[in-house]
């Protein structure tokens, strides 16, 4: 992470990231992703960084964190920095957790999925604030996992966020968001948690993704507010499907992208982002074409563009 030098030179410039899973290797779904991001970045002037998130461990594939690196040289992707993996960053998290903690803002959950299920059939994906009301006891001192979760509760009843692509997002805490776990109940740290706090020390201004991950944006910006922070620009671009429709993910099966084709897929990632290249023979002459021509305006959905 930078020192104090280094974060007063790139508190002006713009800092992407792409930030994969790795459950599998990267699909036609990712590169886009990671094309959108990319191209946001260096048309700025800006640094581009790379972090694997491999902190579910019982997600990650052996080997998966290795061939996506090797995927994204293949396509000629160039990163600022060394890769960050969150499965070395626990102590950050840990101290994060702390800061929470003292601003009253987490609290132990003993619920079950079965038990929310029973109370809240019709929505047991939001939790029902249980915990926060019939106290269980912390251990606060050392944040131990104890087959318990802990929870953040938002302190604003509304979270907004200007979306580069999608416009004016807005969402009402206590119906749509809930209290999210920031650290499991089997130990581990929390997807939301570990972004926020990956995004603050990496200085992340840009964060350019799919529109799946939309909402995680909200329970994320809570979280660097309440650390003390800025939130970076969001910008979710549509998604790619297959043929029956499914999203392209890891979990549908998407077929890896393959480097001895990078030149074509890549051709096709610039389409689907609404870029359609001139015929290109290298990918380094594609890149070049990519940077010269890159216009976020024209991913941005219809029905938000200015009259």
């Amino acid at each position: 992470m930078p020192n104090s030098t280094q974060t007063q030179n790139l508190s002006q410039t713009p800092i992407g990231r792409f930030a994969p899973t790795p459950s599998g290797a990267l699909h036609f779904g990712s590169l886009i992703a990671a094309t959108a991001s990319y191209l946001n970045a260096r048309t700025q002037q800006g640094l581009w960084r790379l972090r694997i998130d491999d902190l579910d461990r019982p997600r990650v594939m052996a080997g998966a964190s290795e061939e996506m690196v090797r995927q994204l040289k293949g396509y000629g992707f160039e990163w600022d920095g060394p890769v960050v993996y969150q499965s070395q960053r626990s102590q950050a998290y840990q101290q994060a957790l702390a800061r929470l903690h003292a601003k009253h803002q987490l609290y132990v959950c003993a619920c079950s999925r079965k038990q929310l299920r029973q109370r809240q059939p019709q929505t047991p994906w939001l939790y029902d604030g249980h915990c926060r009301t019939h106290q269980v006891a912390p251990e606060p001192k050392t944040m131990t996992p104890n087959n318990q979760a802990w929870r953040f509760a938002p302190t604003q009843p509304y979270l907004t966020f200007d979306d580069g692509f999608q416009g004016p997002q807005s969402i009402t805490v206590a119906t749509e968001l809930g209290d999210f776990v920031v650290k499991r109940a089997d130990g581990f740290i929390g997807y939301h948690l570990a972004c926020a706090v990956d995004d603050i020390d990496m200085q992340i201004s840009e964060v350019v993704r799919g529109q799946d991950l939309l909402t995680s944006s909200f329970a994320q910006c809570a979280l660097i507010q309440a650390l003390g922070h800025t939130p970076p620009r969001y910008a979710h671009h549509r998604l790619a499907h297959n043929q029956d429709g499914i999203k392209l993910s890891k979990k549908s099966r998407a077929p890896a992208i393959r480097t001895d084709q990078a030149l074509d897929t890549l051709k096709a990632a610039l389409r689907f982002l609404q870029h359609p290249p001139p015929s290109q023979q290298t990918l380094v002459g594609l890149w070049d074409w990519a940077f010269d021509n890159w216009n976020p305006e024209r991913l941005i959905t219809p029905s938000k563009r200015a009259d």
